[in-house]
């Protein structure tokens, strides 16, 4: 692994870097994909100081390879993206922490979360994708999703629902 994009810079997502003996999580890594608006939080973690030079800024909509895409996401934290990857005509949505209780929050989106920076614009945002996902027949993959954290979104009688893969 040469390259890691980050959906944002909360630590249980970016202290995968360094291993708990304090080596490298990725020997090769010579690429860091960061949400522009969070690379001086990203910055501001002595704990990664080896890795900050190799950060960039991540953009929505920017393609980080022919079938990967940055989806803007914010609410859960101000630069909070997704990822979109397409292949053979199927859609997955890496999509970070959309989510973080999934046994109230497909039922009831509005549902804030007490760590989102922005909860007004965290519920607009998981309103958003989870209609994108299900309208669009898209495969999901997320964080906080129940095992086995990936699977495909479907409207119900009243909010969503997750269907395993």
């Amino acid at each position: 692994i040469r390259t890691v994009a980050f959906t944002h810079t909360h630590l249980d997502h970016i202290h995968g870097l360094v291993r708990p003996d304090g080596k490298d999580g990725f020997p090769q890594l010579s690429r860091l994909l960061v949400p522009r608006a969070e690379l001086d939080m990203f910055r501001s973690v002595a704990r990664l100081g080896r890795f900050h030079d190799r950060a960039e800024p991540l953009d929505p909509g920017q393609q980080l390879s022919a079938d990967i895409e940055a989806v803007a996401a914010p609410g859960h934290e101000v630069g909070h993206n997704c990822f979109r990857v397409t292949s053979g005509g199927e859609t997955l949505l890496v999509w970070g922490d959309i989510m973080h209780v999934p046994s109230l929050q497909f039922e009831r989106p509005e549902v804030a979360w007490e760590f989102d920076a922005d909860q007004d614009q965290a519920r607009a945002t998981r309103l958003r994708i989870l209609a994108l996902a299900a309208d669009n027949a898209w495969c999901v993959a997320g964080a906080h999703l129940d095992s086995p954290g990936v699977g495909r979104i479907s409207r119900g009688e009243t909010g969503f629902r997750f269907e395993p893969l």
